[in-house]
């Protein structure tokens, strides 16, 4: 179903406040509410052409585009669930295609390309096989290859009166360029991409209450067009460096056995 999405650029010495003014609409979510700190790690593995065309579409302000990613959460543990993502957003709304995987499963599935056998048939066995091979398409086809590693700490609540109303706090955005695949759950290498800064954002599918209108404007906050990929591709200091790198083809090179 699509939703829509804002986002708000976030002063770090503002969130203790914010989230005392929140709380009283808000419980966390199921993941969130399972931690001891409440909050949950978010990686992503973002892919893009030779050229940045997905990069390029988000700072020409392009009304219909997709960010193609690979996400996990947390840390390494074990037979942890991975997702191949396709987000697509037209406009200001939001819609996802999304399968899941075993993280040890990934470097055969991007050798092979089958899907059949290496999908989690969740919820529906069908569907996930289909995204999971509208994942591999537009990789093949527009021979994407790993372009930066995003991770980000998350706060995430839902509101107490529409379960369709969303809100999350990403935090100590951080990221690693030209990961491997190997790199998901990476966290020494990572270097951080907007310190003293987090982004708020809010989902919804037709509009959000008076109470959170009014939060947002005690804080005198504005909604922007932020993109965690292009914050952390924009944080490297050499950014044609990218642009220049040759043709990464999909081959064990991506994967390094080691990391385990």
């Amino acid at each position: 179903m699509e939703r829509l999405e804002y986002k708000f650029l976030l002063n770090n010495k503002k969130i203790d406040s914010l989230r005392q003014a929140l709380m009283p609409f808000l419980f966390y979510d199921v993941y969130a509410e399972r931690s001891a700190d409440k909050q949950y790690t978010v990686r992503s593995i973002y892919f893009d052409t030779s050229r940045l065309r997905y990069y390029h579409e988000k700072i020409d302000g392009i009304k219909i585009r997709k960010k193609i990613r690979i996400r996990g959460y947390d840390t390494l543990n074990g037979q942890d669930l991975v997702f191949l993502e396709i987000k697509r957003k037209y406009e200001n709304y939001i819609s996802k295609n999304r399968a899941g995987i075993r993280y040890i499963h990934l470097p055969e599935l991007f050798q092979t390309g089958k899907t059949g056998e290496l999908i989690v048939p969740k919820p529906d066995p069908e569907t996930a096989k289909e995204d999971a091979r509208r994942f591999l398409h537009h990789v093949f086809k527009n021979n994407l290859r790993p372009t930066v590693l995003v991770a980000y700490d998350r706060e995430a609540y839902f509101s107490k009166f529409n379960s369709g109303l969303r809100i999350t706090i990403d935090k100590n955005l951080r990221y690693l360029a030209f990961p491997a695949l190997s790199d998901l759950f990476e966290d020494e290498k990572l270097q951080f991409a907007q310190k003293g800064f987090s982004t708020l954002e809010i989902k919804f599918h037709h509009g959000y209450p008076d109470w959170l209108r009014e939060i947002l404007k005690q804080f005198h906050l504005s909604r922007q067009a932020l993109s965690k990929y292009t914050i952390c591709l924009d944080a490297q200091r050499s950014l044609h460096a990218i642009k220049r790198r040759s043709t990464i083809a999909f081959t064990d090179q991506f994967w390094h056995s080691e990391s385990y």
